[in-house]
């Protein structure tokens, strides 16, 4: 006969890459040429946005109208290409329309030149005094917190003159996206399993002195957006890193998706590549904590770790699938041994 006494004591951590399939190529203004005014037309391209919904702070055609994408144009007057700022310098092009086709608009109208041509760089959302960086690049700075993380995107438009209208922008997002899903490997009648903690960390315990991802960088707006483009092309990280508490609560898990994945933030990072092998490479662990509640009121608090070896590319979704699994703690007999018998004691006399 035996007992069993449930206690948990693995968690398998899983990551299922979501690639940046989704075709909602929507454009974001009409085609229509009014007059000689420089105006302005832009539509997301292939991106990561409708493959989870908008949870976070997800740059989509809606948010995009308020929060408006900066502009820098550069004019040349011969055939020359230099990016620069003389005379478009973070210029935040805007959209207050809520019908179909969308309007976009900006402050202190410029008009094309007769002559030469306009370079344009574009980056979104808008922020106020950012300025380029060795003519085509600007710096950003994933935030600590996914609750105040952004999205970014980017676009350019080279050789621009009035023959072509409005300037059209393909934006792309220039970031990878993180999320997650946590459920349980099987149901464990009378024991409760809530999630307290998800960590992304540089080491195994979290607490240690080397961090995960970059935390700032520069990112070339010049560079042309290619699902086969390398991603050291278009960002420059700087050497500081952090790690991020994902998540913290106390929600209880079961076996379905539905009802065990926390409603969070998604993570925005810089690209970074975590599947190197070699020594001092970046390495990347999610860290999962979680308490378990017997029938008898017993709780045990587990703390578990795997390291994710994988790329994290510019532009693609990633989903990590977390899943919690508890192993019985089972006893059995084999055998009972039988007596040994010692020599015997021989008493004589009661003397």
């Amino acid at each position: 006969m035996y007992k069993k006494i449930f206690m948990g004591i693995a968690a398998v951590a899983a990551l299922t890459l979501v690639s940046c399939s989704s075709d909602d190529l929507n454009s974001l203004s009409d085609n229509s040429s009014k007059n000689e005014a420089i105006s302005f037309d832009g539509y997301l391209g292939r991106s990561a946005v409708a493959v989870n919904g908008s949870r976070g702070s997800v740059e989509t055609k809606e948010t995009l109208k308020t929060d408006g994408f900066g502009v820098f144009g550069k004019y040349n007057a011969d055939a020359g290409q230099n990016f620069g700022s003389d005379l478009f310098n973070n210029v935040k092009v805007y959209s207050s329309s809520t019908a179909e086709p969308v309007t976009w608009t900006y402050d202190n109208t410029k008009y094309w030149p007769t002559d030469g041509h306009v370079d344009f760089l574009a980056y979104a959302p808008h922020v106020d005094k950012k300025q380029l960086i060795n003519g085509s690049s600007i710096d950003f700075t994933v935030e600590g917190e996914a609750a105040n993380q952004k999205d970014l995107l980017w676009a350019n438009a080279k050789g621009q003159t009035k023959e072509n209208g409005k300037v059209t922008f393909k934006f792309a997002h220039a970031l990878s996206r993180l999320g997650y899903k946590v459920k349980l490997n099987g149901d464990y009648t009378g024991t409760t399993i809530k999630l307290n903690k998800i960590t992304l960390a540089g080491s195994a315990d979290g607490n240690g002195t080397n961090k995960a991802f970059y935390k700032t960088g520069t990112i070339d707006l010049s560079y042309t957006s290619s699902t086969t483009s390398p991603t050291t092309s278009l960002w420059k990280p700087s050497e500081e890193k952090q790690d991020f508490e994902w998540f913290s609560g106390d929600n209880q898990l079961s076996k379905t998706d539905a009802a065990t994945n926390p409603e969070t933030e998604y993570l925005f990072v810089i690209p970074q590549d975590f599947s190197k092998t070699e020594e001092n490479a970046d390495a990347l662990y999610v860290i999962v904590e979680y308490t378990i509640k017997y029938e008898d009121e017993k709780t045990m608090t587990n703390k578990v770790s795997s390291q994710l070896k994988l790329n994290f590319e510019q532009g693609k979704a990633y989903t990590l699938n977390l899943t919690l699994g508890l192993t019985p703690i089972e006893f059995d007999v084999k055998t009972v041994e039988g007596w040994t018998d010692n020599n015997q004691v021989e008493i004589n006399s009661w003397n």
